[in-house]
This record gives structure tokens, sequence and C-alpha cells, in this order.
């Protein structure tokens, strides 16, 4: 292939994240690589002096592309390729530098650690937490590994150790499980955050006997997180699906006897439900390897450029996002989240019980809360108003806020629960997602998804506070 052809086809390239395999006569694979923009990956080759790449280049025949909706989607997809078709040149390239590996320990509550090469022992490895700074293997840092556990299986190869790294961190808080090297009397730090399972540390005690039946809950973690690395997504979502709906059917049918069976069975349905969501959410944001905290780099700019689409007339320096949580109109609870010039301003949330006591209408308990936030005139008026829903939510919202005026959008979702696209009031049709910048998407993203964050969390309580006092 020559530098011109490459060039030629490499501007024609997509800008979404993805995987890139050059492939040589027969089809035979050269080299596979991810990228979060594939066409500025492929442009980069035209500057390389790298004789090995040039090399490379010149024996490919042809480029193959494969798209994904993430980063990490295209981490996970480089290596299953990788592990598949063994290309040449990925080995050649890799300097000194080794693959990275997913290892599972043997134990009754499995670890996960991160290894440069499958071994049956884990001398050469670090126990995955969320610390920031942790090195992969302890022959690196120095450190002497506090347990003798034998790996019970690897998932590997991945390329891009950091980003493998950042990858378990947001499963684990889907996820959670232990990364505690001893047993202990207390719960750890992680299980007060909702990263680990607390009973599986824990030394010989009563607690840990009452608690014992979860430790199926916690083997279905692990399998989880094994299933997303090995690029089961779609098939985990489908079992939980599955495993969701039944839950449902059996408060159903359970409605007439102890209420507190099927309160119970429609707190593990929407348990679910929330693990189904926080998956899809994670998947959907592109930059979210790259740009952990989801923040916007240039906050000026993306907020320009949603007045300049929304024809607004002041830069929204102030966006609130609201959403409603409850299942069947149990428990209702509404949120607002605050966003000033781009960043969460969370001493400014607000939570609302839902008051009316009619049949489950998410537009009819929208139109309560928004009617008591704007009761409310000493808090400050918001540029831009963001609801989780579509036309008719919109409609609903606008009949409230009308005479304010302030500015009302809705976000709908795919029907694989991503955002797609906004509608606005005033615009007969909606303005796909696709058409924003990446900055201005991702922010739309994230006001949508801590407004979901923040309705969940105080239903929870809101349910949880109703079981104890029976």
């Amino acid at each position: 292939m020559t530098k011109n052809r490459l060039k030629i086809f490499a501007k024609k390239a997509p800008t979404e994240p993805g995987i890139y395999i050059f492939t040589g006569d027969g089809g035979k694979k050269l080299y596979i690589g991810k990228a979060s923009k594939i066409r500025v990956r492929l442009l980069s080759y035209l500057k390389t002096t790298d004789p090995r790449v040039l090399k490379m280049i010149s024996l490919a025949a042809g480029i193959k592309i494969l798209k994904t909706n993430s980063e990490i989607e295209a981490l996970i997809l480089e290596s299953q390729y990788i592990k598949k078709h063994k290309p040449v040149f990925n080995i050649m390239m890799r300097d000194d530098k080794q693959f990275g590996f997913v290892g599972f320990t043997k134990e009754k509550y499995p670890k996960i650690f991160l290894t440069h090469q499958p071994t049956k022992s884990v001398r050469d490895v670090g126990i995955v937490g969320d610390v920031r700074d942790e090195n992969i293997s302890n022959k690196r840092s120095g450190r002497t590994p506090q347990t003798s556990e034998a790996i019970k299986q690897h998932i590997g190869p991945f390329t891009d150790i950091g980003a493998l790294k950042t990858t378990l961190r947001y499963l684990r808080r889907i996820f959670p499980y232990c990364t505690c090297k001893k047993p202990h009397n207390n719960f750890c730090l992680n299980y007060h955050i909702g990263k680990c399972p607390g009973f599986c540390c824990l030394k010989d005690s009563p607690e840990r006997s009452r608690r014992i039946a979860e430790e199926k809950e916690y083997k279905k973690n692990i399998r989880a997180i094994k299933d997303i690395l090995n690029g089961k997504k779609t098939f985990l979502l489908k079992d939980l699906e599955k495993e969701m709906i039944k839950l449902g059917k059996k408060a159903a049918s359970s409605l007439t006897g102890e209420p507190r069976q099927w309160r119970e069975k429609f707190e593990e349905a929407i348990e679910l439900r929330t693990k189904m969501e926080k998956i899809k959410r994670v998947f959907e944001n592109t930059r979210i390897i790259h740009n952990a905290d989801a923040r916007t780099p240039n906050n000026l700019d993306t907020l320009s450029e949603f007045k300049k689409i929304l024809k607004l007339p002041d830069v929204p320096n102030r966006i609130e996002g609201y959403d409603i949580a409850n299942i069947q109109g149990k428990y209702a609870a509404g949120a607002m989240v605050v966003f000033k010039d781009g960043k969460p301003s969370k001493k400014e949330y607000r939570k609302f019980k839902i008051h009316a006591k009619k049949s489950p209408n998410d537009t009819a308990m929208l139109q309560e809360i928004l009617t008591r936030r704007f009761n409310h005139p000493e808090w400050p008026t918001p540029r831009l108003v963001l609801i989780d829903g579509g036309k008719g939510q919109l409609n609903a919202a606008y009949s409230v806020i009308k005479n304010i005026p302030v500015p009302v959008i809705a976000l709908t979702k795919d029907k694989k629960h991503q955002g797609s696209k906004i509608y606005v009031i005033g615009k007969k049709n909606p303005i796909s997602l696709s058409k924003l910048s990446v900055n201005t998407k991702n922010l739309l993203l994230r006001i949508d998804a801590e407004a979901h964050r923040f309705a969940i969390l105080y239903y929870r309580r809101l349910h949880r506070s109703s079981v104890e006092k029976r």
C-alpha cells in the first residue's frame, strides 16, 4: 500500500471509535489497532518514520474498519481480534512493552488481578483496586503480594493497560468485588462506598454467617465482569433483562400475599434495571476512557454551542436536569440537578417526593415537580431545562414553565437506551446528538445521567424507609 493510497483511505475513514485492521494478500491480518477517532489514527501513520511500521504499510493490501460505540468497546474488540488472529506486527511493534491480561483467582470470593503474562501464580501481578497510580506488577513496584492463591482464568491480551484499569474501575461500581489482601474484623472502606460486598473479606463472625448466602451474588458479579471483558455485553444485558422480567412477574403474582415479599421482588427488579442502565451508560460515552470524570475541557465553547443550536438569548450557564424514578407509581421520586458553567453544583440539587396518588404517569409526575420547583422564586432561574423523555414530556414541561419563560429540551433514548436526539420547543424535527460536538453531547448525557442517579438514590431511600416502618 502506498502512502498516497493510505492517505485517500484515511480521509474517508470515520471519526468514531473502533478498531482498524491492516490486511495483506489473501486477507491475512498484519496489524490490529484501536482508536478513539479512527480517521485521526490512520492519518498519523503518514508521519511515521518507524521502519517496522513502514514495512507493515508496504505489505498491506487493504484496511478493514469496525466501528464501536465507545473506546471501551474498541479496547475489548481489539483484544478479541488479537487473541483470535495473532497478527505478526502486533508482536513486532510492542518494543519493551508487554500485553496486559486480567486474571481471576480460585478463591471462594475471587479477586481480580492485572498481569503482563498469563501465569499460574500471582507473583507478577497487582490487585485491581481504585488507586490511580497502581502499578501493574509487584515485580515493577517492588511489593510482595500477600496472597498465594493461584490464578484460575485469564482474559486478554489488552494493549492499553491504562484504559483497561479505567474500564475495571467503572465496572466495579456496577459489580462490586473484593480487593482486600487479608480478612479483617470490620467492614472495609470500599464496602461503605459501594465497591465491595463487605462480607467477603470479614473474618469468621456472626455477620458473615448471616450473609453467606450472598456468595452466589458475588460470583454473579465476577461472571458479569468476565462476560463484558470477553465481549459478551449484549448477552449479559439480555440475561439481566430476563431476570428482571421474571422478578417483576413474581412480584405481581405476590401482591395479594405478604407485603414484604412482593416489595423485595420489586426492589430486586429495580436493582437489575439500574445495573442494566449503568452498563449502557458506561458504553455509550465515547470519551469515557481518556475523560474519566466526564468533564468538558472547554465549557465556554460548549455552552456557546448550546446557545447557537437552540437559538437562546443567553449562554446557558445554569442548566437544570430533571428525572423521575418509580416502579408502577410506588415510592415515586423526582430529582433536580444543577450544572453551573458546565459543572455540577451539588449544593443546589433538590429532591421531590411525588404527592400524586393517581395511577403511574411520568408526565403528570414531571409536571408536579416542575410546578413545585418554580414556586420557589428565591431559587436562581435556569437558562436551560433538560428533561428525560420525548415530545410528551417536553410539552408537559413547557405547559408548566412557558410563562417564566425558560428554554426547555427533552433528551430521548433509542432502543438501546442510549441518548440519541433532543426535542426542542418550536422545532418540528429533533436534533440528533451525532450532529453535536463530542463535548456538547457528553455534557447533555452527563446531566441526564446525574439526574437519573439522584432520582434513583432518593427512590431507594423512600422505599427503604417504608419497609423499616413496617
